[in-house]
């Protein structure tokens, strides 16, 4: 979790992207996003090689979406 190109890095900044409004998916959005890292947190402490690969793949659906919809809505 440590590269900055990582999909981990890419889901953390979108949490943080400041945004006009807020539309109304992006709370749940944000908690889903922030358990996906607690639990990629805990994959790396475990070592947990196979559960981090699937948990990085799901961040980067995840972060495509995000940036897919707030490219469609102006934000």
């Amino acid at each position: 979790m440590n590269s900055s190109a990582d999909p981990f890095h890419r889901l953390q900044g979108l949490l943080h992207r400041p945004v006009s409004t807020r539309p109304d998916w992006l709370k749940a959005w944000r908690n889903e996003a922030q358990y996906l890292l607690v639990l990629a947190r805990r994959a790396s402490d475990d070592e947990d090689d196979e559960l981090l690969q699937e948990l990085e793949d799901q961040a980067n659906d995840m972060a495509a979406m995000v940036e897919a919809k707030l490219a469609a809505e102006g934000l």
